[in-house]
């Protein structure tokens, strides 16, 4: 494989440089937030590629627990962080960490140990790629949904009270807006699907092709890791969005917006 020097990725940096100027001349006034979204992500890789360097050759279930465990609490994190109307007291952190783990962690290690099966089952060169893929699909899908699940219902708030005083439960009540969610999640997801192959080659088949697996290879683990996609971005915005519209209503089933506060 033909390596990439530090001066290449310095070459090409100035690149985004560049298009920051160009975007702040035609009116875009987020150019820093550009540029630090940017840095940010070269300081998380370079920290995660010598991480995993050394990762990559222990043999200690513990450390892979850890850094999956700090992958998904960042995931959690920013879910709550991309919604306009959040929960508070943490609450939609807690909901997004749970619809996590609920789905892309639980089929992770069931397609490691029955489909996979590296020895052991939790090996880094394995266990943390993959986990990446999963939760970055699944983090935009459940945080999409939550956001238009909370934004709707407070635009939407007289139309919800409307239907729950003509005797509709908060469940019927709320069927349109959860329609909404999942249409949001869910179209990216099938876009994705339709253009694999044909339109775009994803990263993991190219990243194997580059590093010179053979292509078929590459495919079959490209298709294994886009069925997981598919799988854990629905299940994980059913749940997100499930447990979320139960927050929304008291006991007597009665709409409550109280709990959320505007970002």
């Amino acid at each position: 494989m033909i390596s990439i020097s530090i001066l290449d990725l310095t070459t090409l940096s100035t690149l985004v440089f560049i298009m920051g100027g160009l975007l702040w001349i035609n009116g875009f006034r987020h150019v820093k937030q550009f540029w630090l979204a940017n840095l940010r992500m070269v300081v998380q890789l370079l920290f995660m590629g010598i991480w995993l360097s050394w990762l990559f050759y222990s043999d200690n279930v513990l450390w892979v627990v850890l850094v999956g465990g700090i992958m998904l609490i960042a995931a959690g994190y920013e879910i709550s962080k991309r919604q306009q109307y959040r929960f508070q007291k943490m609450q939609s952190f807690w909901i997004g960490l749970l619809a996590l783990s609920f789905t892309a962690l639980v089929l992770l290690v069931s397609v490691l140990v029955f489909i996979v099966q590296p020895d052991p089952w939790y090996q880094p060169q394995y266990f943390i790629p993959l986990l990446g893929m999963l939760l970055g699909n699944s983090m935009t899908a459940i945080g999409l949904g939550l956001d238009t699940l909370t934004r709707s219902s407070v635009q939407l708030k007289s139309k919800i009270e409307a239907q729950l005083a003509l005797g509709k439960t908060a469940k019927e009540s709320m069927a349109f807006i959860k329609e909404q969610s999942l249409h949001s999640v869910m179209i990216p997801v099938i876009n994705m699907l339709v253009a694999a192959g044909i339109i775009s080659l994803p990263g993991m088949m190219t990243g194997q092709i580059l590093a010179g697996i053979e292509p078929i290879e590459a495919v079959k683990y490209q298709i294994m890791i886009l069925f997981l996609i598919a799988t854990s971005t629905g299940m994980g915005a059913l749940i997100a969005i499930e447990l979320a519209t139960r927050k929304l209503f008291d006991n007597r089933q009665r709409l409550t917006l109280n709990g959320l506060k505007r970002a």
